[in-house]
């Protein structure tokens, strides 16, 4: 267990207590359908393999970028199996509240295996940051993972004020002898909403727009093993046009500094956004047996 790990705040392990007990009930309902038995499992988090700050490269748009900072909080987690058989309740499911993963989008059968608690790591490192729970899983094969975006411990996942920021970043950009400097937070609230009316084509809840579903994740997990994620900063500034920062102010710091208010939203802000929320080219999960 890494230092991270050891200093986890009780608040936080409470918060995730409740949600804890019901995923586990969930995963009682995946063994009983398999025969597999339940088993605990670490879970880490990091950059990219080979990631090291400060991180250069280029962008699709010719920006090369160098990032001094990118900073990640995420979680919860969950793998996936195939779709289940029975997509309906027993007539006695009432009597057991389903899992949080379930609420809204899962039944029983889809959850092989979860991780009901947060990390912070940087994004710019290669080496591994242990979630402040352990994760639970059946020995199934997966297909999918979903990553959410939490706020902070003590908040309902519906709350949509929030300032614990998802992503921080700091750089330099430079494209033809032009360099910009730049840092900002990306923070998953209702500035993210878009003004449609609830149950219109195309609208979204606060929750939604903190989970990022349907992340390749063909893994096989076994007891004694362990689950690793690593998320590309990179694929964060794929089309990042800096040039769209030239009319920014710059602060005392030299730097500008990037915005998601709406009416003031920047483009490269709107790139990072999409990236977090991207199910192909930012994450890649690994089982690592023992």
């Amino acid at each position: 267990m890494n230092e991270h790990s050891a200093r986890a705040s009780c608040p936080r392990r409470a918060w995730f207590a409740a949600v804890g007990a019901l995923g586990a009930a969930s995963l009682i309902g995946c063994a009983g359908d398999t025969g597999s038995e339940r088993f605990a499992f670490e879970a880490y988090a990091g950059g990219a393999l080979g990631a090291a700050a400060p991180l250069t490269f280029t962008n699709a748009r010719g920006w090369t970028v160098t990032l001094q900072r990118a900073d990640v909080v995420l979680g919860p987690l969950y793998l996936n199996v195939l779709p289940p058989l029975r997509a309906t309740r027993g007539p006695f499911d009432w009597l057991l509240p389903l899992a949080h993963a379930q609420s809204d989008h899962l039944a029983e059968g889809r959850i092989a295996g979860e991780v009901l608690g947060q990390v912070r790591f940087s994004a710019l490192s290669a080496e591994l940051t242990a979630f402040d729970v352990m994760g639970t899983a059946t020995e199934e094969p997966t297909r999918t993972a979903e990553v959410w975006f939490y706020p902070e411990p003590g908040l309902s996942p519906e709350s949509a004020a929030i300032e614990a920021a998802a992503l921080s970043v700091e750089g330099v950009a430079v494209r033809d002898g032009v360099s910009i400097a730049f840092g900002g937070a990306l923070t998953l609230n209702d500035q993210w909403l878009t003004e449609q009316a609830p149950g219109a084509r195309g609208s979204t809840t606060v929750t939604a727009l903190r989970q990022v579903r349907g992340i390749a994740a063909e893994l096989n997990p076994r007891a004694g093993g362990r689950l690793e994620l690593r998320l590309d900063a990179a694929a964060l500034f794929r089309g990042a046009d800096f040039a769209s920062l030239a009319a920014r102010p710059i602060e005392a710091d030299g730097s500008v500094r990037l915005s998601q208010e709406p009416g003031q939203r920047d483009q490269v802000m709107n790139n990072l956004y999409q990236g977090l929320q991207a199910a192909s080219g930012t994450y890649a999960l690994s089982w690592v047996d023992p």
